[in-house]
């Protein structure tokens, strides 16, 4: 049957002379993987079209038992095209889509990250100057939607509230308080300042559109994106082999 959706393009890559296979992240389907055909001949509008970043409407043959759809015909409808003229913002973008398409397995519908990848892309869009805060945003929300974000405000083992800093304990996947770190081992242990925790705080409950009303430091950040980062590499251990890890690092580390 054809059916149509929006979907933003996470990858493409050639296949044979004249065809490209690309996957995308569809409002209503989830991750989907595409096939179109003959695009790479002379003079087709649709090589422009599939490209990452690209907020795009498919017409497609659909079939759930298939692996790749066949697209019918595909119309851009968002080009995002003001982040490619920064290289820190297109470096957090391209993470991103890495990130959303290792993620995600074919057909997991999740109109609410769909709607997160696009308020992000947006956002590095019209806001270099705090893409830093948008790519945390997105990593902590992410994280809640996948379930397996923890408290960020209580001890996971005796249940206190964080009056100073909090413990990330990679082996229990948990925060916990300075007096409960002395039970494990200190080496799997990252500490989280007080004010990375009210940060948190205020990631969390800050709709993207008032973003810009965040005001950290650089050194908030650097410690704020350890923390999210590991606890991603401990629950989603392939991300270790993500490309742009490094110059996502750069990003947080060296500035």
């Amino acid at each position: 049957m054809i059916l149509s959706s929006k979907g933003i393009i996470l990858k493409v890559f050639p296949y044979s002379n004249t065809s490209v296979i690309c996957n995308a992240f569809t409002d209503d389907h989830g991750k989907l993987t595409f096939i179109a055909k003959g695009i790479r001949k002379p003079k087709n509008p649709l090589v422009s079209i599939l490209q990452p970043f690209n907020l795009v409407e498919f017409q497609y043959y659909y079939k759930k038992t298939r692996g790749i759809q066949l697209i019918k015909e595909a119309d851009i409808l968002i080009g995002f095209d003001k982040l490619r003229d920064n290289l820190i913002t297109i470096t957090i973008a391209s993470n991103l889509l890495n990130i959303i398409n290792r993620t995600f397995e074919e057909g997991y519908q999740h109109p609410i990250v769909f709607r997160l990848i696009y308020k992000i892309l947006n956002k590095l869009s019209v806001n270099i100057l705090y893409n830093k805060i948008t790519y945390i945003f997105f990593l902590f929300h992410l994280s809640k939607q996948l379930g397996f974000m923890p408290n960020i405000n209580q001890c996971y083992h005796c249940s206190k509230v964080f009056t100073d800093f909090a413990v990330f304990n990679i082996n229990l996947k948990s925060l916990i308080c300075k007096l409960c770190q002395q039970k494990y081992d200190i080496e799997t242990n990252i500490n989280i300042s007080k004010d990375s925790i009210s940060f948190l705080n205020l990631i969390d409950k800050t709709n993207i559109d008032k973003i810009t009303n965040i005001e950290t430091n650089n050194l908030v950040l650097s410690n704020t994106y350890t923390f999210l980062m590991t606890f991603m590499r401990s629950n989603i251990p392939y991300i270790n082999n993500l490309k742009g890890l490094t110059e996502i690092d750069k990003i947080y580390y060296e500035e």
